[in-house]
């Protein structure tokens, strides 16, 4: 895969492209062990710290979507209904779009991590601070190779819209890639 040329990205709000919502608060104390992601505000595992049963008539947050911490902006997709992190301090932030898949996700996770750098412990990124964070990302071109304009505006005051399939295939083709080689490994 070539570098990836982001000359023309186009900046999108985060309030902007996604539906932002924080889980219920919950403690990890009062679970027994089960079969459920408890997704917390860890950097490493998708965030996930253990796995618990849930309470009875407990809603889970659904999945097919962003899971962002507020303390250093790792940010991973969710693909399964999960319990999460909520309460203050260290509560999850999760982000929900309707063109998200798998592969766009992972493109934009990678995204949002990159631009949380900015933020430390003393300036959180609270779901705050994530509405207002702009993330650079491809825009939607025509067949003439120019941006498509949606008249509504809905993801920019500028009426770009984000490439969701470029992202998609982008990431796609990396993981293509990386079996590939997986692949060659394994048979050594």
């Amino acid at each position: 895969m070539n570098k990836v040329d982001i000359s023309d990205w186009k900046d999108f709000q985060i309030s902007r492209l996604f539906r932002i919502s924080s889980p219920a608060s919950r403690s990890i104390k009062t679970y027994n062990e089960g079969d459920v992601p408890y997704v917390s505000s860890g950097s490493i595992n998708n965030g996930i710290i253990s796995y618990l049963e849930p309470n009875e008539d407990e809603e889970l947050e659904k999945g097919n979507c962003i899971t962002v911490s507020p303390l250093d902006g790792s940010s991973f997709y969710q693909e399964d209904d999960f319990l999460g992190r909520g309460g203050a301090g260290s509560a999850i932030s999760l982000l929900y779009n309707d063109n998200l898949t798998r592969y766009n996700a992972l493109f934009i996770c990678t995204v949002i991590k990159i631009m949380a750098q900015k933020f430390d412990y003393n300036d959180a990124l609270t779901s705050d601070n994530l509405k207002t964070l702009k993330i650079s990302l491809p825009a939607q071109k025509d067949k003439n190779g120019e941006f498509s304009i949606d008249v509504n505006k809905q993801y920019s005051d500028e009426g770009f819209i984000p490439d969701w399939d470029y992202m998609w295939q982008y990431m796609e083709a990396i993981e293509e890639k990386a079996q590939r080689r997986i692949d060659i490994l394994n048979k050594l």
